[in-house]
Order: structure tokens, then sequence, then C-alpha cells
């Protein structure tokens, strides 16, 4: 008996391959006996142009079909460290270390590779990713930048054969499982593995994953690219692999092409136990996030304001009187006195405005800091033990009394201030009305004015915290500090992360406060989880020993990371549960927005899988599928600054004082809709950049964090353009709905159903056992027609349920929609018993 666990993901265009055809391989009881593997093993042969090879390689044949590979970069004498990243390693900026510098200053490392196409970078001190001089091949990085390019074997060739279905022959070079990827190999319980496996396109007719002792699992097409397919299969494990905790398995693949049936090259071997299992918050899959700067969101309690609050309704480029005599003095808007402004956003506002927020369809919120600062942003920490009396009391709080009385190595000497106890009281309500709360947790570096680095300045090396932070000098007194902005300085680091054991316990007590704040082993009157700024500057360790802590605490608890590129070394299930989801940004915003450099639909659809393959699919579903932030400019701003790299020239003092801050026009704002829409359709959940429902614009800090448009609070300064856009509302509230009214939006799967370059259309199926939706966009500007071939399984009558208010029927297992231009339709239907 053949289980196959997973539905079948076959592009219509692909016959189904359900027949499983069992030539030259016997089954005893339905169980593989021996031999094993089951049939005939495939050789590699160790074919290599070495023309082809960039003067900065070396390669030779290595064993077990690799090549190995010594790579040279002389990155100048200043370089303290290099490593190189790549495809090969996730693009990990810290896995593999190069040594040197050599006497001729060039650095090497040696990694054995597979054949095939291997893109690369040089990572100098971290953060410096550079191309590789010596070698003329690059490709577009889709940051403005190029990878280096690396050919091996016959894949690496423009001659790579042809394969051909049928004919009896399997291109070995063309097959790749690698069981450390997540792409390949899954976990999902202690009886079940998600495994995947890739072939040269029509190079074979029918696929299986054998395992020793178990059965022979057919695989079905995951995705089918020009050169390579990729196949999948569920399977549910005999219960012979689960030996206690442990459970082991081997395994291989079993290829069949014409009258050849024959093994995989590499039998393979795996070994984990529940722990090994990636597991992400259930609760997080069904978010719809909401990022929120408490100080600009609402003023619900003008008590607790600070001094020289701005009027709320104030125009944002208009000086107030206690600027103008700033402006007396040398200063401008943007030197500096806008970056010091407060507008009185408080916790009161925030809970005042949770039935807004219910409306709008958000369920999860987003809290830049909330600890005592002294900026309006908060990442400079003064304590993290408090939360900022701005917040909460105000003027009233007992934070001076009360602080005085502890001590910050010492948890048991903390106490609740009116603030806290405000922020806690908060939580308490936002839980009752169905809100999951984060807030940011900035544990690489703290503000000048945090009392441990206070002391630093007051005793020097005496201090009993002078090993908390990171001295280069103590007279005069130097430190390294985040962006090399000296109001933060950095917590000194060691290989494993936080180089004082003392700072990163202080730290741990802060997570256990938060997220506990009773201590009584129940979390729930506690934060929900945390969102981490520039975690890659803490090392690994540090994060894989704090996640333990977190899930101890809460098992629900949520981690997500600030990281901007790709994070698979982060997400698998040591360190992070999601990241925000800038790869996602960067790839919508290049097919919607831009126009000379806008990529096709597949090129779209095709990054968009691969960041799919990238992460396990319980990651991929609470990824925080942002478009904007506190970091960027404004959705609708970048559509009417389109064709540059992903928030790069958008601030207006500096990188790019011709970027276009008036209000967009309606063009923009349609198109920020489209994009909205995707968000909610896709899978991962969406974070929205507080305002962009209200038609909120800006470029880059500062003007991306203007205080909130409330229709109560009408007419602002400036109301033909200062008002809150109904329409505008109304769409990013029925989208959202959409979402939480259908659980195959948030965890059904996906299937790519059309990608239409010519005329610029996109179509997906998400689907589980209760009910499948087609998700249609057209980000042309002409209405176009669709046609969708529906896949076997497909239901022929659809009903629209966004964007189309009647039924449309199938034939001949097509579908035929006319799609309005810069719009999207979603479609639904039950799925068939």
């Amino acid at each position: 008996m053949h289980r196959n666990m997973l539905k079948c993901h076959c592009p219509s265009s692909l016959p189904a391959r359900a027949l499983v055809v069992l030539t030259a391989i016997s089954l005893v009881g339905g169980v593989l006996a021996d031999p094993w593997p089951p049939a005939k093993p495939l050789k590699r042969e160790m074919k290599l142009d070495a023309s082809a090879l960039p003067r900065s390689v070396d390669v030779e044949a290595a064993a077990d079909g690799l090549w190995r590979c010594t790579f040279r970069f002389k990155p100048g004498p200043e370089a303290k460290s290099v490593c190189l990243a790549g495809t090969f390693n996730g693009w990990n900026a810290s896995a593999t270390t190069m040594r040197g510098p050599r006497g001729d200053g060039f650095w090497l490392v040696s990694v054995d590779l597979r054949p095939g196409t291997h893109e690369y970078k040089f990572v100098v001190d971290g953060n410096n990713w550079r191309q590789d001089p010596l070698n003329p091949e690059a490709i577009d990085d889709t940051r403005g930048g190029n990878n280096s390019v690396l050919r091996l074997g016959q894949l690496g060739s423009d001659a790579a054969a042809e394969a051909r279905m049928g004919d009896g022959k399997i291109n070995v070079d063309g097959l790749e499982h690698r069981r450390e990827l997540p792409l390949y190999f899954q976990p999902l319980a202690a009886d079940r593995v998600l495994f995947r496996y890739r072939t040269l396109t029509h190079d074979v007719a029918e696929l299986w994953v054998a395992i020793q002792n178990g059965e022979m699992v057919p695989m079905h097409v995951l995705r089918q690219r020009d050169l390579f397919t990729w196949y999948e299969a569920e399977v549910l494990l005999p219960k012979t692999c689960i030996k206690g905790k442990v459970t082991q398995i081997n395994y291989t693949f079993v290829l069949k092409d014409g009258d050849e049936t024959v093994s995989d090259p590499d039998t393979y071997s795996a070994a984990f136990t529940e722990q090994n299992v990636i597991r992400t918050p259930d609760w997080a899959k069904n978010a719809v996030w909401y990022q929120l700067m408490p100080d600009r969101f609402r003023n619900g309690d003008p008590k607790n304001d600070p001094p020289y609050v701005i009027p709320w309704t104030s125009d944002w480029f208009t000086a107030q009187d206690h600027e103008r005599e700033r402006e007396k003095n040398g200063e401008t808007f943007y030197h500096w006195y806008v970056f010091d402004r407060n507008y009185g956003g408080d916790f009161a506002g925030v809970e005042e405005e949770l039935p807004y927020l219910k409306k709008l369809g958000v369920n999860a919120l987003y809290f830049m800091p909330v600890f005592r600062a002294t900026s309006n942003h908060k990442y400079n920490t003064m304590n993290y033990v408090h939360v900022d009396p701005m917040f909460g009391a105000g003027p009233a709080d007992d934070y001076d009394a009360i602080v005085a009385t502890e001590d910050l190595t010492d948890a048991s000497t903390w106490q609740w201030t009116k603030s806290d106890k405000r922020f806690l009281e908060f939580i308490k309500v936002a839980h009752a009305a169905g809100f999951k709360v984060i807030v940011d947790g900035v544990f690489n570096h703290v503000g000048r004015e945090h009392p441990a680095f206070q002391d630093v300045i007051k005793n020097g090396e005496k201090s009993k915290y002078a090993a908390w932070f990171d001295i280069t000098s103590w007279e005069p007194l130097k430190y390294e500090c985040w962006g090399g902005f000296d109001s933060v300085p950095s917590f000194r680091k060691s290989a494993t992360g936080l180089a004082s054991n003392e700072a990163k316990e202080h730290i741990f007590a802060i997570t256990r406060r938060w997220m506990d704040p009773n201590g009584d082993g129940d979390p729930s009157d506690g934060i929900d989880g945390w969102r981490l700024d520039v975690p890659n500057e803490i090392p690994a360790p540090f994060w894989e020993e704090w996640r333990q802590l977190v899930k101890s605490t809460n098992p629900d608890g949520y981690i997500t990371g600030e990281i901007w590129d790709r994070a698979g070394q982060w997400l698998d299930g040591k360190h992070f549960d999601a990241v925000m989801n800038y790869e996602f940004a960067k790839t919508v915003i290049s097919w919607v927005v831009d126009k000379e450099r806008k990529i096709t639909v597949s090129e779209f659809d095709r990054r968009l899988d691969d960041l799919r393959g990238a992460y396990p699919v319980v990651v991929t579903q609470v990824l925080q599928n942002l478009v904007d932030s506190h970091d960027t400019d404004r959705l609708v701003s970048m559509v009417a600054n389109p064709d540059r790299n992903y928030d790069d020239r958008n601030r207006i003092q500096d990188s790019n004082p011709d970027y276009f801050n008036d209000k967009p026009d309606e063009t923009c704002y349609t198109k920020a809709r489209l994009i909205a829409l995707i968000q909610m359709t896709y899978v991962g959940a969406p974070m929205i950049w507080y305002g962009d429902e209200a038609g909120m614009w800006g470029a880059d800090d500062p003007t991306t964090r203007k205080p909130m448009l409330w229709e109560d609070l009408e007419p602002y300064e400036k109301p033909e353009i200062n008002h809150v856009m109904k329409d505008h509302l109304a769409f990013y509230q029925r989208a959202a709905t959409l979402r939480n009214n259908h659980p195959a939006l948030r965890t059904g799967s996906f299937e790519t159903l059309l990608t239409d370059d010519q005329a610029d259309v996109w179509a997906f199926r998400r689907m589980d056992h209760d009910e499948q939706l087609i998700a249609v966009f057209n980000a042309s500007d002409q209405p176009r027609e669709a046609t969708i071939k529906l896949p076997v399984d497909a239901p022929s009558v659809w009903k629209g349920v966004f964007g189309l208010d009647c039924s449309v029927k199938a034939a001949d297992g097509s579908m035929s929609l006319k799609v309005p231009a810069v719009t999207g339709i979603v479609l639904h239907s039950p799925t068939p018993k």
C-alpha cells in the first residue's frame, strides 16, 4: 500500500503521475526488502570545463560527486574578517569563514560544492558584501549590485545536456537532494517527513522516495522550471523507524524513465527527535499584523504628555513656536528639530482605538519600543525594566523613586511603576478583545543614559558594568556603538553572544519580566512575543539560548527578527519563528511599482517561489509580510518614486533631495490597494504600517512617522491633503476581512495557476480540506482577459468574493474572466469531498 499524504501540486499542463510502476523492485508485504538500495544506483561522472573557472577559484574532484573549490579574495589591509556567502550556504554571512590574510594579502577557504551554477559574494567585516573582482561572470542580485557566478560540471556550462522523457537516460548531474536544507527535507512530526527532490526537467517519467524497511511513496511535481523540476511527497514513516524518542531512517530515491529504473547515486540517513520538528505558534499563522509607533498613533491621555507636544492636527512641515526659536540658532526642519518632536501618543490612545483596529481586521499588534528612553522612537533604551512614562502615567509616574531602590543585576528588587501597570492593564484589555501584543526587543545596544553606561562614564574601568560594553579606549572614553552613533553604545560581544554573562542574565531577566509579569507560570498576563532589532549583530548562540527561555516561558511566544535579506540560518527552529519579510516587499515592489526596472510576472512568481522554498512551510506561514515600515518610505510614496532599489534614495535630507514627497495621485493609491490585496491573500501574515490604510504618505524617516490621521480629529491643517481617505480605508477593511473569513488564505496550500507576461496577469490557488480560492491580479494599466487552466481536481463553478459579484463557470477545464486594470479578483468554491 502506498501512502501519499500531500495533495498533488502538479501544474495543470503536466500529467498527473498517480500510477506507480514497480520495475525491478521487490516488495514483501508492502515493505521494501533487501537488497538495499532497491534499484541499481546511478554513478556520477566528474567532468569539468576548466576554461569556465575564474582565476579566483581552484577546483578539484572530491568525494561523493562533489567538487572541492578553494576561493581566494584580497579585500585590502583594513579587513578584520572575511567570509564566503552564496547559494550553497543560504547566503549565510558568517557560516563560511575565510583564513587570512596570507603574505600576498589573500584570504582563502575551501568548500565542497555540487555540480551546477553557484552564486556567491565575499562578506568583509560582517556587513560589507563584495563581488569577486577576479571573476568576470556575474548576475544581477536584484539589489543594485551583482553576484559572482561559478559553474561546475556539465550543468554549469551553457551546453547542459538536453533531457528527453522516455529515452531511458537520466542525467545524474541534474539530481539533487540536500538533507540539510528545508527545501529538501522537513520533519513534520516524529512519524512524518516532507521529502523533496530535483531532476532535470523532462528527464524522469516517475519518481519515488524509498524508505528502508518501509515503503516506496510516489512523488509529485512541486514546481517546474526551464532547467529543473522539483518533486515532493509527505511520508508517514513506519513505526519501526521510531526508537524511543529518536526517529531514524535510511532512504533514497528511485527514478524511472523508459525501460530504465535506477536509484539515486547516494543513500541518505537521518535521525531526529520532536525537538528537531520546527513548530511556530498557530495564532501567528492567523495574524493580521499592525505595526505602530506609540507616540504617533493616538493621544488618549493628555495628562501624560511630555513638554512641547506638537498639536496633533498641525501641518507636518510647519515649525511650531519653540522650533522657530531653534531656527534662530541655525537649525532646520531636517537638521534637527523634527527628530525631537513628541505628539503625545500613549497606551490609552491605542486602547481607545482597539475597536478601530478590530474593524480594520487586525488581530496582532507590534509596538515599536516602549521601554524608558529619551527619544520619541525609544530605540536608545534608558531602562528595560520600565516602560516610558510618556506612554503611561506621565509626570505623575513614580519612576524616579522606584529606580532609586532597584539593582539592575537583581530582578528581585525590581518593582512596577504606575506606567508599567498601565501597560499591563492595556495588555489585559487587548487580550480580552482578541489581540496579540509583541514589543520591540532592542538588545544589541542601549542609550547613553542607561544607568549601566552612566556608571561607566562616571567610574571608568572601575565600573561594575565595564565588561558590559565594548570600550576601545578609556582615556578619552571611546566605545563601539550601533551605526556609528555614539548615543547608542553596543554591548560587548563574544563568539557566543554577549561577552558579559551579567549583561546576558539582565536581558534574560527582562524577557521573563515582560512575558510573565507576575511570575506564576501563566504567561497570559504578559506580552505574546518579541520583534528583535538588528539581531544579526549578536552572535547566533545567544539567540539559541534566548529562544529556549522564551519558549519555556510561553510555548506560543512569537519571535520575529529584523533581517533584511534571506534568513535561512535564523529560521531553522533554533533561533526565530519568523522575520520581517523584506524579501517579499522587494519582490512585490519590483513587479507592481517599478516601470523601467519592472520584472515580468513570471520572474515575480519565480522569486516568491524561491522564497517559499527557502524556509519550512510552518515558517513561511508566520512570516510578517510587510511592504513598508518605520525604516522605509511609505508604500504609496514608493509607488510615486519607482525604479529604485528597495529602501534606497528615499531620504529627502541626504540620499535624494529630488524624492517626490507631495501627496501621491490616485493612480498610486490604486497600485497600493493591489499590493494590499496581494498581502491579504498570499502565504504568510500580512503586516500594515500604521496609517497606510488611512492614506498616509511620506519619504523615509522622519516623514514616514507622521502622526496618524483620524476622522474625528478633522479638519487637520491643509485638509485638502491631510484627511482619512475613506475609500482607501474601506478597501483595507474588506481585504483583511476576506483573509479572516477564509482559513485557506491563512493556512491553505499555494499553487500558481497563471503567469501571463504579455498581459501582466498572475493567478494562484489557496486550498485546504474545506475550501479553495483563486486570486487573480492584473498589474497592467489595461483591462485584461485572463484564461486560467484549472487543476484537474478543481471545481467548475466559482463565486466571486472580492472584486467580482457574480459566479464564473469553467469550460473544458479553463476559466475565463475580465480583470480591470491594476485590480485583483478573488473567487471561492468548496473543496470537493
